[in-house]
């Protein structure tokens, strides 16, 4: 019989819930985006937080005695970063767009509270798979980001040469 801390407990049930309602989103933003590329993403995530269902019944269920492991990210991942790298704009949906970036954001919120949580958890396989699954939530991250670099909706300033100078020699004096 498997017995779990209580606080391994508490954020497992709280991230079923999470996972709950991010999977119906997920599928309704691939019903309405017209990019397959896009719909790719979204469909690898869905499978990647269905999986992260499963390990977690797995986890809480108390009848398990075998050592639960997490699924690597499916084989489309690598299809999908092919397809990114290898892409073109299309022309602009803003229907796609704010799917990107708000399934973006979505990803970097799962990723944080995985590595959160997996910070407080007690248990070290389950703490261990936390950080696995926050881990596959910043690839999808970075799906996201290169889909919206490579369609132009996404801009990160850069510092200039001078202010990163100065930074680094403020620094560089302090230690």
């Amino acid at each position: 019989m498997n017995q779990l801390p209580v606080i391994d407990l508490g954020l497992m049930t709280e991230h079923l819930t999470a996972h709950k309602g991010a999977l119906h989103k997920l599928q309704d933003y691939n019903n309405l985006a017209t990019d397959q590329i896009l719909k790719d993403i979204l469909v690898m995530q869905s499978s990647v937080l269905y999986n992260h269902v499963l390990v977690m019944l797995a986890l809480i269920n108390p009848y398990q005695t075998q050592l639960v492991e997490l699924p690597p990210l499916p084989s489309e991942a690598d299809v999908i970063s092919q397809k990114l790298h290898a892409m073109s704009p299309t022309a602009l949906n803003e229907t796609n767009q704010w799917i990107a970036m708000e399934s973006h954001t979505s990803a970097k919120n799962m990723s944080n509270t995985n590595y959160l949580s997996a910070l407080m958890m007690k248990n070290d396989n389950v703490r261990h798979i936390h950080v696995q699954m926050a881990l596959q939530q910043l690839t999808i991250q970075d799906n996201y980001e290169e889909y919206m670099r490579q369609m132009g909706w996404s801009f990160f300033p850069v510092a200039s040469f001078e202010e990163q100078l100065k930074s680094y020699n403020y620094f560089l004096q302090l230690f």
